[in-house]
């Protein structure tokens, strides 16, 4: 399905990436005397307009969203409605989300310094604590709970600003939808424990999300992260929490430690609000003796990592002032095929290659990261099973996962996904959706390739790896093989497409060729 050309005053120039209930555009906007200007348009999916629930929570995101007003949030700047179309704009931002800047550097043998990533989550902080603090009309406070704080949706600029997106599944006392009882948002591997629980949720909750992405940028470990949505939160709940100076012994001990009380299981030993995480993340960056302005080394360290991808959106931005065609946009992320190792999980795998010098772009941002080298191997070995388990969480009422994972690559990259006949992204794709046990199906379109669908039922999270045969390969053997027409197996390269049902998160994609024939989709039901 193609995108519309013109959205209210917009002119929409291509897709940016999609989610559930929303897909992400870039949009421009035409002022007087030549004026124009890159905008976000995020709009509710075509087929989904008309569902009356949805559209309630799309508002209700606009509605607060465009209430906090920080350098930290993501600025939306109108909220409209033109021609069965509804749909925010937001800023136009150049650069990567946290993710994306941890995969990149993992692609590359570096590590972020752990003086940034303190700065990083110190902002994010500041931000988080503005939409905390919004009050309603009368100034009673709305009590608001992002819920989805994860490096995802912490956004870092090739300039240095950090800012903190979506608000699409925000708790808020206004709010005219919610989450039904029994039932979770939010990203598994980022949730509170309480979260987890589906228990009743305050600031400290996020407070405990950003102690994950801090944790996580600065050992270069996913923290929770295990083989399907159950196990992880298990972890969260009921396992034991390494502390961030073990994992990472190059880590400044002021920094792990502010990460340490963040990670708390009970809400009362955390920070009791961001702002109070912020100052102690603040003043354990002046006891590690970072002396550097934080935006320009911060700025610094995003050039170094992704020239290709400054260029690329420069490059895009020029077309777009010049009114010029655009073909193509820069995927939302980078490095896809990247996974950051868990704790406990492979350490003798990854630990070599994380512990290689980094570049020396500032010398003083990366002697910390050298010093992984020899010690913090013994250090993150002797660490498994040392400490005792705690007694498991008293289990709340049962929770249900809201959305399953659908995670799709090709051979060549690059190729259309439309699910359900709607277009969603280029592979390598992932995208959540609402589970059911409705068959959908997705269809892969790449120029000079054989399009393949495959149908699947989203009840449980799913990979495929999937090879697109050239369309002058296919056709070559068509004809040579007579026996195609008379119920003989068809030619290899049409056969060529296979499925893996593999939900490991942290782990890389199987090779291509090893099919799992043992059911027809890649989504297990549980009985």
């Amino acid at each position: 399905m193609d995108e519309p050309t013109q959205i209210g005053r917009y002119h929409v120039v291509g897709h940016l990436a999609s989610g559930g209930m929303a897909e992400i555009l870039l949009g421009k906007l035409f002022g007087p005397s030549g004026f124009e200007r890159p905008v976000v348009i995020k709009r509710i999916l075509p087929h989904l307009v008309r569902n009356a629930e949805l559209r309630s929570m799309f508002l209700d995101e606009a509605r607060v969203v465009a209430r906090i007003q920080h350098p930290n949030v993501v600025h939306v700047q109108e909220l409209g409605e033109s021609d069965d179309e509804l749909f925010m704009v937001m800023e136009y931002l150049e650069g990567e989300s946290v993710l994306s800047l941890l995969r990149r550097s993992l692609s590359k043998h570096e590590m972020v310094p752990a003086a940034l990533a303190a700065h990083i989550v110190a902002q994010s902080c500041a931000g988080l604590h503005a939409a905390h603090e919004l009050t309603d009309a009368a100034g009673e406070p709305l009590g608001l709970v992002h819920r989805d704080v994860s490096p995802s949706n912490v956004f870092v600029t090739y300039a240095g600003a950090v800012k903190l997106l979506d608000f699409g599944i925000a708790k808020f006392a206004e709010r005219k939808t919610d989450t039904e009882a029994g039932t979770l948002k939010g990203k598994f591997a980022y949730m509170s424990p309480e979260q987890c629980l589906a228990a009743p949720l305050d600031r400290r909750s996020d407070v405990f999300s950003l102690g994950i992405v801090l944790f996580e940028m600065v050992s270069a470990r996913r923290l929770f992260a295990r083989e399907n949505s159950l196990l992880t939160m298990k972890a969260i709940t009921e396992q034991s929490i390494p502390s961030l100076a073990k994992v990472a012994p190059h880590c400044p001990a002021g920094i792990a430690a502010v990460c340490d009380r963040a990670l708390q299981r009970q809400p009362e030993d955390r920070y009791q609000t961001a702002a109070e995480m912020r100052r102690a993340l603040l003043e354990a960056m002046r006891d590690a003796s970072f002396h550097e302005v934080p935006d320009e080394a911060l700025a610094g360290l995003m050039s170094g990592l992704f020239p290709d991808r400054i260029e690329q959106k420069q490059d895009l931005l020029r077309r777009v002032v010049a009114g010029s065609e655009i073909t193509q946009l820069p995927g939302a992320d980078v490095d896809s095929s990247v996974e950051l190792p868990t704790v406990g999980v492979s350490q003798l795998s990854h630990t070599s290659a994380l512990a290689l010098p980094a570049r020396r772009r500032r010398k003083s941002l990366w002697v910390a990261a050298v010093l992984l080298v020899g010690g913090g191997i013994g250090a993150v070995l002797a660490f498994q099973g040392a400490e005792p388990e705690p007694p498991p969480v008293a289990a709340s009422e049962p929770v249900v996962p809201e959305t399953a994972s659908v995670r799709i690559r090709s051979n060549p990259a690059g190729a259309q996904v439309a699910i359900d006949g709607v277009r969603r992204g280029v592979t390598p794709f992932e995208l959540d959706v609402p589970r059911s046990d409705v068959e959908s199906s997705f269809t892969l379109t790449l120029d000079g390739h054989e399009s393949v669908t495959r149908a699947f039922v989203p009840d449980q999270d799913g990979r495929w790896e999937l090879a697109l045969p050239a369309l002058a390969e296919v056709e070559a053997e068509t004809t040579s093989d007579p026996t195609t027409e008379t119920g003989a197996p068809p030619p290899r390269s049409m056969r060529h497409s296979v499925m893996m049902r593999t939900p490991r998160m942290h782990e890389s994609a199987a090779p291509m060729g090893m099919a799992d024939t043992s059911m027809d989709s890649p989504f297990r039901r549980f009985n």
